[in-house]
Order: C-alpha cells, then sequence, then structure tokens
C-alpha cells in the first residue's frame, strides 16, 4: 500500500510541474547559417522558459570549434552575468540578483576562421533555478538544450557587372559584360546623365552609377564592381556633351532684399523705393548658364535718395549683358512690409509647392542618391528669419525636415515671443538597395525595384512580373504617389504572390469608418499615409470585414508617425482604419481564461485523475477489509 501512494505522488508531482518542464528550453540561434570567410557571425542563447517565469539564476558552457570560429566578445541584451572564455569553451553563468525574462539573454561575436560545417553547442553546468517558492528551496529549471550548426562558405570572387547603361541613350558598342569600355555623344542642352548599374551578385557592390553633371566636351565616368572578396573590376563611360554654346547671358533669378523685385524676362532695369531706416540692400542674382560669371552682387550701402548699382553677367563665350539697379532710399519711415512668420512661396529641387489653403506640410519622394534637398523660400516678411531642420544625411525611407519661419518680437517686453509657424516636408527616400525603373518586366536577374505610379493611373500588375519576382527572390516597392512624387501608399510585393494578374490598388470607398478595398496578397508589407485623417501618434486599430460585414481585429495599437501607418495584409479584400472599436472586446475574465486555458484544462485534467485513483485506492482497502476475517 505504501509503495502504491509513493509512485501515486511521483505521478501528481509529475504533472503538477509538466508544463513547467515542456516549456523549458535552452537555444542558440546564428545570425547566418552561411557565413563568409574573414567575416563576423552573432550567435545568440535564447532562454524560453514560459512568459510568467523569471530566471533567478542561470549557468551554461557554449563550446566551439576554435579551428573554425574565433571568440570576440559578449554583449549582455538583459542583465550582466559573467563569463569565462578558453579556446573553444566560454562558461557563463548568472547569478542571482536582477531576474532574466523568458526569450534573448545574450549575443556572442565570432570571427569566422575557415570555411566547412561545424556546430556551437550549449550545455549545463550545474543547476539553475526558478525565482518562485524560493522560502522551500528555489525550482529547478529542467532544460532540453539546442546548439546551431554553422557552415562557412567562401566569399564570392565575382566582378562582372549584370547590366550598364545610360537612361534615354545608346552606348557604343552594345552592351558586354566583359567589354569595360563605351562611349556616348549627347546635345549641348544635356546638363547630366542617369548612369543605370545592376549587379550580377547580390554580394557585389557597385559605385559610380546614378546621375552624373556633365561638363562641355569629354566627360569619362567610372563604374567599379568590388566583389564580395574584395577583387574589384572597372567599367568606363566616356561621354561627349557637344559644346555649341551660344554666350546666353539671361538671368534665372534675381533677389534684392527689402524688396518684391522679381527677374523678369527680357527687361534690363529693376527700380524700388525702401524705408529711410534701410541702410543697406543683399543683391543676388543666378544666371540661367551654370558657366557664366555674374559680376557686382553682394552687399551695398544707400544713400538717402537714388542708388544705382549694376549687374554685368558675362557667358563662357565673351557676350555681357548689363543689368542696373535702382534702389531709392526714402527721406520717410514706412512699412514696406506687415509682420509675418509665413511663406509666400518654397520651393524644392526647382519644384514650386502649393502653398495655398494655408497648407503647411507636403509629401515628397526623392531616389536613392540624394542625401539632402536643396529648399529655398520666400517669406511673407523681410525681418522674418527662416531655419531649416533634418535636410542632412537622409536616411533610405521616411524622413522629416522642418522648415521654421520666425517674425522676431521686436516688443520690449522681454517675455515676449517670437511668432513661430513651422511648415513639414514628409520625405521618402527610395531603398538603397532597389532599382527604380520605367518596365519592371526588363528585370531578369535578381534586384529589388522600385516602381512609381499615380493615384489615377492603373495598377494592375502582369502576372510575368508576379513571376520574375518570385523567382528572383526579389522585392516590388510598389509605390502610389503624389505630384511631388511623395507616398500616399506603398505596397511591397515578395514571393507571396497570387496566380494571375494582380490589382495593386488601394482604393477609399468609405469616410466613416474609414474603408479600403484591395486585392492585395497575404503577407504584403503596407505603407499608407492617413495623416489627413488621423493626427499624429493616434492610437489606431485595422479590421477587415467579409460579405456579411462582420469584423474582425487584424491589429491593435499601431501608432500614427508622421501620417503613416504600416502594417502586414492578411489577404482579405476589405481594411477598416478606426479609432473606436468596431467590436466588442474581451473583458478582464475572458482574457485571462484565454490566456491561461492550457493551464486550466491541465489541472482539471490532475484533479479529475487524482479523484479517479483515490476511488480506486478507496474499492482496494474496502476489498481487503472484507476479505480478513472477522474474529
Amino acid at each position: 500500500m505504501d509503495k502504491i501512494k509513493k509512485h501515486l505522488y511521483i505521478i501528481i508531482i509529475l504533472f503538477a510541474f509538466l508544463p513547467i518542464l515542456c516549456n523549458a528550453a535552452t537555444e542558440l540561434g546564428a545570425s547566418t547559417q552561411s557565413p563568409v570567410t574573414g567575416s563576423n557571425i552573432y550567435v545568440q542563447l535564447d532562454a524560453n522558459y514560459g512568459d510568467k517565469l523569471k530566471i533567478r539564476d542561470f549557468h551554461v558552457i557554449i563550446t566551439y570549434n576554435p579551428d573554425y570560429l574565433e571568440f570576440d566578445t559578449i554583449t549582455w541584451i538583459q542583465s550582466r552575468g559573467t563569463y569565462r572564455h578558453e579556446p573553444g569553451k566560454i562558461t557563463i553563468d548568472k547569478d542571482p540578483g536582477i531576474n532574466w525574462e523568458s526569450g534573448a539573454t545574450l549575443q556572442m561575436k565570432f570571427k569566422v576562421k575557415r570555411t566547412g560545417l561545424t556546430k556551437v553547442d550549449v550545455l549545463r553546468n550545474g543547476d539553475s533555478h526558478y525565482d518562485s517558492n524560493c522560502d522551500k528551496g528555489c525550482d529547478i529549471i529542467g532544460q532540453s538544450f539546442a546548439g546551431v550548426s554553422i557552415n562557412a562558405i567562401e566569399p564570392s570572387s565575382q566582378t562582372l557587372i549584370g547590366t550598364l547603361y545610360v537612361k534615354g541613350y545608346t552606348m557604343l558598342p552594345t552592351f558586354s559584360k566583359t567589354n569595360f569600355s563605351y562611349n556616348l555623344t549627347v546635345p549641348p542642352d544635356v546638363n547630366y546623365i542617369d548612369i543605370v548599374a545592376t549587379k550580377s551578385d547580390s554580394r557585389q557592390t557597385l559605385s559610380g552609377y546614378g546621375v552624373q553633371k556633365l561638363a562641355y566636351g569629354n566627360n569619362i565616368f567610372y563604374i567599379t564592381v568590388t566583389a564580395q572578396n574584395g577583387a574589384t573590376q572597372t567599367y568606363e563611360i566616356n561621354v561627349n556633351r557637344t559644346d555649341n554654346r551660344t554666350g546666353d547671358t539671361t538671368l534665372k533669378s534675381l533677389y534684392v532684399s527689402g524688396t518684391n523685385l522679381r527677374y523678369e524676362e527680357n527687361k534690363n532695369v529693376y527700380e524700388a523705393t525702401v524705408s529711410k531706416s534701410v541702410e543697406s540692400v543683399l543683391i543676388n542674382a543666378r544666371p540661367n548658364d551654370p558657366n557664366a560669371t555674374v559680376i557686382g552682387t553682394g552687399t551695398k550701402e544707400l544713400n538717402i535718395g537714388k542708388n544705382t548699382f549694376s549687374i554685368s553677367v558675362a557667358s563662357s563665350a565673351g557676350r555681357i549683358s548689363n543689368y542696373t539697379i535702382i534702389i531709392n532710399r526714402s527721406t520717410e519711415e514706412f512699412q514696406t512690409f506687415e509682420k509675418s512668420s509665413k511663406l509666400r512661396t518654397i520651393k524644392v529641387n526647382n519644384l514650386v509647392l502649393d502653398i495655398s489653403d494655408d497648407k503647411k506640410s507636403w509629401l515628397y519622394g526623392i531616389g536613392k542618391d540624394y542625401d539632402s534637398l536643396t529648399i529655398d523660400t520666400i517669406t511673407e516678411s523681410s525681418t522674418a528669419l527662416v531655419e531649416i531642420e533634418g535636410n542632412e544625411n537622409l536616411k533610405s525611407g521616411l524622413n522629416v525636415i522642418t522648415i521654421k519661419v520666425i517674425e522676431p518680437n521686436e516688443s520690449e517686453d522681454e517675455d515676449a515671443e517670437d511668432d513661430i509657424t513651422e511648415y513639414y516636408l514628409i520625405v521618402y527616400k527610395n531603398p538603397t538597395n532597389a532599382t527604380l525603373i520605367n518596365d519592371i518586366n526588363n528585370v531578369t536577374e535578381k534586384t529589388d525595384i522600385i516602381y512609381n505610379t499615380t493615384e489615377n493611373d492603373t495598377h494592375i500588375i502582369p502576372l510575368t512580373t508576379l513571376k520574375n519576382i518570385k523567382n528572383n527572390n526579389s522585392k516590388l516597392y510598389y509605390n502610389v504617389v503624389n505630384f511631388y512624387n511623395g507616398i500616399l501608399y506603398q505596397a511591397i510585393i515578395s514571393e507571396n504572390t497570387p496566380n494571375s494578374n494582380l490589382n495593386a490598388s488601394f482604393k477609399k470607398i468609405s469616410d466613416g469608418p474609414l474603408t479600403f478595398q484591395t486585392e492585395l496578397p497575404e503577407g504584403t508589407e503596407m505603407l499608407v499615409y492617413l495623416g489627413d485623417y488621423f493626427d499624429d501618434e493616434a492610437n489606431v486599430k485595422i479590421y477587415t470585414y467579409n460579405e456579411n460585414e462582420e469584423y474582425t481585429l487584424l491589429t491593435d495599437g499601431i501608432t500614427l508617425q508622421n501620417g503613416y501607418i504600416s502594417f502586414v495584409a492578411n489577404g482579405k479584400n476589405n481594411y477598416v482604419f478606426s479609432l473606436a472599436s468596431l467590436i466588442k472586446e474581451k473583458s478582464p475574465l475572458e482574457q485571462f481564461l484565454a490566456n491561461n486555458k492550457k493551464y486550466l484544462i491541465g489541472t482539471i485534467c490532475i484533479v479529475v485523475f487524482i479523484i479517479i485513483i483515490s476511488i480506486l485506492l478507496n474499492k482496494i482497502k474496502r476489498q481487503k477489509n472484507d476479505n480478513e476475517p472477522l474474529y
């Protein structure tokens, strides 16, 4: 009887701790399992012991083959422990202190020394404990261990380019990967060319391509292909820009501070009147011909009365034109401009932005070769100052450039604040690893591609293109843009493609709730501009619904950033964005039952098991008593 009870207690204990033991996994993962010899690799140690369990102390040994890997350092993801290293072995200890959560604990950096298959393993080094029941002796972690295999490979030595051409022009001879020199002649009015180059191996690095400025005469451009192992190959393009300059001496712009003077075609004399308090003006002029020379600009002192200044423009061909600027300095004080902290005009990369209806933000798009924008502003007030922030080292993806117009407060009140108006450029820069092309069907090798279209254009992507993306393991950045090339929405389409032509439109069909209709496949990464409907930092819920108008919550708690929201499509046709809940949300009790369902079922099973065993034991005991003699 005692033996039966002993086994029964063991069974009960195993059932009670079975959920914990099954979840106790100590395993390794690697940043890549196919690293290149000579590169660095990161191996991460994960302790997956359940969301509710805290790790008090932890003791393992990491082993590796020092012939293949060279240990560098450890980065602690959670609270710091200690480690001891000797070739091929790293002993890791976390002593009691700040508990670890289940999940990633630390990351080890190795250098790959040679090619071949090797393994980084993790082993037990004494008992590790949970931070529970410590008043009776902390629970021991029952661990399972899993290492990670590393198969190092030699770096690629491929230096031949994939494709090379100048957009809009034909090079001679016809392109061949093994031909390293080409020639091209362009008209004299061509200031820039766009050299397009693609890789033949995704591990290559290309330089020297993109938009290039042309001087008159011969221009030589070198496109260098660097293989993964450091070997290089250079391709040469000789571009001859025909030189037949006519000696253009016209102006592109004319600016005189404190006045409304602006350049007008075929006009050589300009005149304006300023207040008595204006003692000097700044004259600035830009020629249409970039090779022309402008003489006579700068700061000019003013006398009371008429002041005459001359600007001369000398072309590279020797022709000279003179422009006369007359500034009348009044004997009286008068207000030339009202105080204002607003812009009159704003121009970005020579494109004038719409500033009507008191508009203060714009979506703008640029290519991957731009690090900054050329921003020209004219304020309503001559005394206002302009400060531009965020227009340096623009990164791939979204950037925010702030244009701040400051009208200084000139009152005697020291606490009075300046009048400030802020304008915003939300700039999307194309990814550096993708190529912008006109015909997406021309890509035959693994190259991520960018396709821009407008909201009113057709949005059908042919099946041949989708197969091309899938076969080449590439991504298509499908951008629907506005007049300034700013993204209204972006769909990143990869290998999860349908088996027919794809309608990539994301069409708004309702104002309340905000509903969009689409046929984009499951797994499509979406970037959607909702700044016209929601404020920044708004907590936006995303729902889908079926033909019976039954809503399903796709994701909750996404914060609107710079007017955009990003999420992954689940293949449904209708998406609804809302700040309010459209379906009944679970109560705290319902959430508790849903989160702890398996533990509750396990507990019920154990109770039922104990009851059954108790009944059987009582039955056995009664039978034994019945069989005993009465005397």
